[in-house]
């Protein structure tokens, strides 16, 4: 950093000495100490943060509140895409968001919502989905599936027995010899 760009604004005569610290922070009633970056005058004192430093705080905040959430932290967002073999804007076509929406998630500069943080581990559990995504946005064909079998079809099951009356009916996904043209839903009944 030059001098100019280091002088402080505030008293114009110190310099800034670029600082990392420790900021506890609570979200949804987990607490942790983050690192945080931010600057002091060796003048005045004051203490300030240049908008670089603000990224950094922020980037960490929004991977603790996404660890909180369990969603995909912005390490296994960009590991799930290039496992898929997108690129960014590839990714932003197939399952949406926005065109820059992964390279905001991968740098945890925003957490994605837990609707795309599904749909993506789906994609990456079920080749047949992501198949179908891709398809679907004109993607398709991005990626030649490494090491996946090939899936014939596929159905949904409910378990709606009387042990889960007062829970959520479960859903599987489940193999079946139905075409993938012709998805077949079947619902089970207690």
């Amino acid at each position: 950093m030059s001098d100019s760009n280091n002088l402080c604004p505030i008293c114009g005569e110190g310099h800034l000495q670029p600082q990392v610290g420790k900021n506890p922070v609570e979200y949804k009633g987990q607490t942790t100490e983050l690192e945080f970056y931010f600057s002091i005058c060796d003048a005045c004192g004051s203490e300030q943060s240049d908008a670089a430093q603000l990224r950094a705080n922020k980037r960490a905040m929004v991977a603790f509140k996404k660890q909180v959430d369990g969603l995909l932290s912005g390490a296994e967002v960009r590991a799930l895409r290039e496992k898929l073999g997108l690129s960014q804007a590839d990714a932003a076509k197939v399952f949406g968001g926005g065109p820059v929406a992964f390279c905001k998630y991968e740098s945890d500069d925003v957490a994605q919502s837990e609707a795309m943080d599904k749909l993506l581990r789906l994609a990456a559990e079920i080749p047949a989905a992501f198949e179908v995504l891709a398809q679907r946005m004109d993607a398709a064909p991005v990626v030649s599936p490494v090491d996946w079998e090939e899936v014939r079809g596929w159905s949904v099951e409910v378990d709606i027995s009387a042990e889960s009356s007062t829970k959520r009916p479960q859903l599987r996904v489940v193999s079946s010899s139905t075409s993938m043209d012709k998805p077949r839903w079947r619902n089970i009944a207690a």
